[in-house]
């Protein structure tokens, strides 16, 4: 290891350059530093500094005491009996380690005097070769199995394939993932491999057949080998598997790995300059996490599928042939419907909320083209169908061609192949049970089928964005049924009719803009943040958007603006001749100023508003055939328009809905032949402190462990896979004097003179859900450090303020914004409706754990009070308390978005947690009963133990993201290998033979498992983050010492939005 950054002196950075010490470090500061920093000008010179956190100092102390001890036992070598006294000093620092922290038998762990180590440990009695030192020397790599090491192809190194040969004689498990596989590379390791498995080892393999690359007979070969399993992907649009890796694991424990370029091919292990890095367990623990655990994880995704000779080869045959034709035979990928992807259960989840919680059976889901609309509405059926065994189902189709492409894909997901009747033009259906109709065929003759209104329990619109048309309107107004979905990826029509008024105005779930990137479901986008010549600070600004006509004057008969255009044309796009680009301008008076402006410069443009809509089909395909290269466009780009080819779009004009600008970002997301990437250009100028840059950004890059201000200030670091995002500087500038005056307009002053000019203005009574829903200011910025009843009193509009807000204030704030838990809030809110008069002997023994739960929230300690009947009484006399809490329950029961089921653990009868419900660690203890209403739980610690009602049990708390972490790639010890696989660490003092590990491994303790994302929230480093109860795991494996590495099968999926963030290696 380089000491270079954890022991080092000055001089020895820069030699005789000392007064020219600019650059980066991470080196801790020592006196040496300290004396020599000293002494430079700081009006000058910045000198850089953080503090060493509590998780930091694992890292950076742990480094430098290993660099000087290095560096200490380096000079002691060489003298006189030097290793003796390295050894006796190594004792030495052993000793006070042990007996300084109490380190439990530390005395294991000295060195013997015997001044050796140990190399091999062989069972002659399963050795069959005569000679025991050359059967030692044919399986030892030469490289060290404690050291890591570097293989680039040079000449008179040492050979890759001559050194996998013996990790792989040498080892007990194996595990491979190239992205393809040739005969003549799998030849030359084909008899160590044999060898190995022949002596009970086992072997997996993980590839693809991405470019028919691999050749069968390499992949049949490897197939009937003993203990051994592959996994192969068939998509043919995994392009992204370019990881190359061996994985060496050893009962010993002195595991390695090879990372880098080499798949297995003759070229590749032998003759090119293939580049290749050995990692070993004992020096990079770290990094061989990573990779085994990343490997384990690939194991589990669908997406690579377990290879069976007999069942399998024909397909891998096809799949690998160049020849092969494209067929109307079986379509392989419909076997991914048996199993909702994640981000589609999520959607699942979503709907079931909206119907059990809120009552709305009247569902709209949007989802780009290509997401799978149609896959989500069978499995949300399946669902429904569990619960309703006898119900009529109807699917109705815009056009003809859909309907048995949608069939097909029923029958697949409920498992029936002779699941519903089509009907469409020269095909009848013998029975309207459950029907796939074309919506013509079914509007002309409804009325001869005199079916009764109530006949379909279960209604889908597919391409729902048609259902203001008079013949869906009719079949619309025919049926009353239990559930109506519709389906669409374009809720907006160009004509302003709203479909979501048939769907209780609102759209019950969407695939989000990072999940369709992430899972390349959608074509990634170069977004470029353009400087604005145009200042828009001024511009009048109403009912929540500028005035359209006065950003049309600035924009119109801008001449250097239209120059920055065309420059930034040249500048980003590859052939600005060579694009097809939407253009969005703000009114058709500024679109025909840029089109004429276009044309002039030699550019082939057109315009498109809903004023010349009748030439809509005519520039549509004059834009897809590339005989114009900018459309500009001014009422939306939606119905009835889609160009999958679109590769370019520009902002002409800010756009403050962040529906609209998703929507109109959209148009150029699909995916197309040919089409690598979408490019946008947003030109940004400074703008007013109303418009929110801060959601579109978020929206762009999903959920991230930073706040949105921090990620442009860092320039993005986490975005979905295969996007970026760049900003020029002044544009950078710009947005966040955005995000810094848009977080500034929700300050407490603001806030109470809208308040009192509340009614005056919307004409409306003032209540806590008019207030948010006419203004727009988020819940939380209201409660920051404030309650509704304190902001009113002070506005003027309420005459007497409650006793308790000091308490609310801080439930809301730190505990309530934490929680997601309809059946908490609901409980909460029934106390608050009956102004909090409740007989504590009345309540089961559940919900006096929720009021438990609810004084803690509260309380910061415990002993306020001798019985939560006196919290009752104290409560009670508070009638403004109680109103506040009831109007502001209700609002977070319709905010609740965790999907909660019964608990599935032995204490489920009394247990006040709900599955998949957010809890803070507070509400947990008191749930675990270490916090009692006399005594608080002391505990910080990631696992807390107790016995309930008989029964051991260990709540495991864990934080995907460790505060560490923060930009590293690296080092993820917790995480979901799938929805129901966890990998946890344990703490670092477990060992599997201690009581603790035993307990683990016997299953003698009761094993609850919560996980968030991260300590705190993005946006608000100040709140931390709840826990998403996960409910009861068992042991699935375990290896490892101190810590020890276990799998835990959880007895219920996790949610698809907690698998999302938890599954950190999942990204295939």
């Amino acid at each position: 290891m380089d000491s270079f950054l954890y022991f080092c002196t000055l001089e020895e950075i820069k030699s005789n350059k000392e007064d020219n010490m600019a650059g980066l470090y991470e080196q801790i500061i020592n006196q040496l530093f300290k004396a020599k920093l000293e002494k430079y000008d700081r009006k000058i010179y910045h000198i850089g500094m953080k503090e060493i956190g509590r998780d930091e100092a694992i890292q950076y102390l742990s480094r430098y005491l290993y660099a000087l001890i290095q560096s200490t036992i380096d000079d002691v070598a060489q003298q006189e009996n030097g290793v003796e006294k390295c050894i006796q000093f190594t004792n030495d620092v052993i000793k006070e380690l042990g007996e300084k922290f109490a380190i439990e038998n530390y005395e294991d762990d000295l060195v013997d005097a015997s001044n050796s180590i140990l190399t091999s440990v062989i069972d002659k009695t399963k050795c069959d070769y005569p000679d025991l030192q050359k059967y030692i020397q044919r399986i030892t790599p030469l490289t060290s199995l404690t050291k890591s090491s570097l293989f680039t192809g040079a000449k008179n190194s040492v050979n890759m394939i001559s050194e996998l040969k013996k990790e792989i004689l040498s080892a007990d498990k194996i595990y491979i993932v190239v992205s393809f596989i040739r005969l003549s590379g799998l030849n030359m390791m084909l008899p160590e491999l044999q060898e190995f498995v022949a002596r009970g080892g086992c072997l997996r393999v993980i590839t693809t057949t991405y470019m028919q690359i691999t050749e069968y007979k390499a992949v049949e070969k490897l197939s009937k080998l003993a203990h051994t399993e592959i996994n192969i992907s068939y998509h043919s649009d995994l392009d992204r598997l370019h990881a190359k890796a061996y994985v060496f694991m050893r009962d010993s424990g002195f595991h390695t790995a090879y990372i880098g370029s080499s798949n297995i091919s003759h070229a590749a292990l032998t003759e090119g300059l293939e580049w290749n890095v050995k990692v070993t367990q004992m020096e990079l623990p770290h990094i061989f996490a990573t990779v085994k655990n990343t490997f384990d994880t690939y194991w589990e995704q669908d997406v690579f599928e377990t290879f069976n000779l007999n069942r399998d080869s024909e397909r891998l045959k096809k799949a690998l042939d160049k020849n092969a034709q494209t067929s109307e035979g079986i379509d392989y990928s419909v076997l991914d419907l048996m199993q909702a992807k994640e981000y589609q259960n999520d959607i699942l989840d979503r709907l079931e909320k909206e119907r059990r919680y809120h009552n709305n059976w009247r569902n709209l889901v949007v989802a780009a083209t290509g997401t799978g609309k149609t896959v989500i509405a069978a499995f949300d059926y399946k669902r429904f169908k569990e619960q309703h065994t006898k119900a009529n189902f109807l699917f109705v189709v815009h056009r003809e061609e859909i309907i048995k492409q949608a069939c097909a894909t029923y029958r697949a997901v409920l498992g029936d192949p002779n699941f519903g009747d089509m009907w469409y033009g020269g095909h009848e259906a013998s029975s309207y049970s459950h029907l796939f109709s074309s919506k013509d065929l079914l509007n002309n003759r409804l009325d001869k089928l005199q079916l009764p209104d109530d006949y379909y329990d279960y209604i889908v619109f597919d391409e729902a964005h048609h259902i203001v048309a008079d013949t869906y309107q009719k079949i619309l107004h025919k049926f009353k049924p239990k559930v109506l979905l519709g389906l669409t990826a374009t809720p907006e029509r160009m004509d302003n009719n709203d479909i979501t008024q048939y769907f209780n105005h609102q759209i019950s779930a969407e695939i989000r803009l990072d999940t369709a990137l992430n899972n390349r479901l959608l074509s990634p986008f170069h977004y470029f943040g353009i400087t604005d010549s145009v200042d828009l600070s001024e511009v009048k600004w109403e009912r929540g958007r500028f005035v359209a006509s006065e950003l049309s004057k600035i924009y119109t008969n801008n001449d250097l603006r239209t120059n920055i255009i065309f420059k930034t044309l040249e500048k980003y796009l590859p052939n600005y001749n060579d694009v097809r680009a939407l253009c969005f301008c703000v009114d058709q008076q500024h679109a025909n100023y840029m089109n004429a402006k276009f044309t002039l410069a030699g550019l082939k443009s057109a315009v498109l508003t809903s004023e010349n809509s009748k030439y809509r089909n005519v520039e549509i395909k004059r834009l897809a055939e590339k005989k114009i290269n900018y459309l500009f466009v001014v009422d939306m780009f939606n119905e009835g328009i889609d160009i999958p080819a679109i590769d370019t779009v520009l902002f002409l004009r800010p756009t403050e809905s962040l529906t609209i600008f998703l929507q109109q970002f959209g148009r150029g997301l699909r995916k197309a032949k040919d089409k690598k990437y979408l490019t946008v250009l947003d030109f940004v100028g400074h703008s007013r402190a109303e418009f929110n840059y801060m959601d579109r950004f978020r929206a762009l890059m999903g959920r991230t462990s930073m706040s949105v201000k921090e990620e442009v200030e860092k320039d993005f670091p986490h975005l979905p896979l295969g996007c970026t995002i760049q900003l020029e500087p002044k544009a950078k500038e710009y947005i966040i004097q955005n995000i810094n005056g848009y977080i500034n307009s929700f300050k407490k002053t603001r806030i109470i003179q809208t308040i009192k000019q509340f009614e005056q203005k919307f004409s409306e009574p003032l209540s806590l859900a008019s207030f948010l829903r006419l203004t727009h200011v988020p819940l939380e910025k209201l409660y920051n450090g404030n309650t509704w009843n304190g902001l009113c009193r002070l506005a003027g509009v309420t005459a007497r303020e409650s006793e308790l807000n000091v308490e609310l204030s801080r439930a809301v704030s730190k505990k309530w914004f934490s929680t997601d838990s309809y059946s908490y809030f609901s409980f909460i809110h029934d106390l608050a409706a009956r102004r909090f008069k409740v007989s504590e002997g009345l309540l089961t023994p559940r919900e006096q754990k929720m009021a438990l739960m609810l004084y803690y929230d509260l309380y910061i300690s415990a002993g306020e009070y001798d019985s939560l009947q006196l919290m009752f009484n104290r409560l009670s006399e508070d009638e403004l308390f109680a109103d506040e809490v009831c109007q502001l329950t209700e609002i977070l029961m319709s905010r609740c978005n965790a999907l909660e089921q019964d608990d599935n653990s032995a204490f489920r009868d009394s247990f006040p947690l709900k599955l998949h419900g957010v809890y803070t660690k507070a509400q947990i203890q008191v749930a675990i009963e270490t916090s009692t209403l006399q005594k608080m739980s002391p505990s910080r610690e990631g696992c807390e133990r107790n016995t309930l009602n008989g029964i051991p049990m260990e709540a495991m708390f864990v934080d995907v993201i460790k505060d560490r972490e923060e930009g590293s790639n690296t080092n993820y010890k917790d995480f979901a290998q799938t929805a129901v696989k966890f990998h946890w660490e344990t703490q670092n003092s477990v060992r599997q033979e201690s009581p603790t590990g035993q307990s683990y491994i016997k299953g003698s303790r009761e094993m609850l498992l919560f996980v968030r994302k991260q300590r705190n929230a993005a946006e608000n480093k100040y709140r931390t983050l709840g826990y998403v109860y996960l409910g009861k795991v068992t042991l699935d494996s375990f290896e490892g010492n101190k810590p020890m590495q276990i799998v835990w099968n959880l007895k219920t999926p996790m949610p698809g939005s907690v698998y999302e963030y938890a599954a950190t290696l999942a990204n295939v």
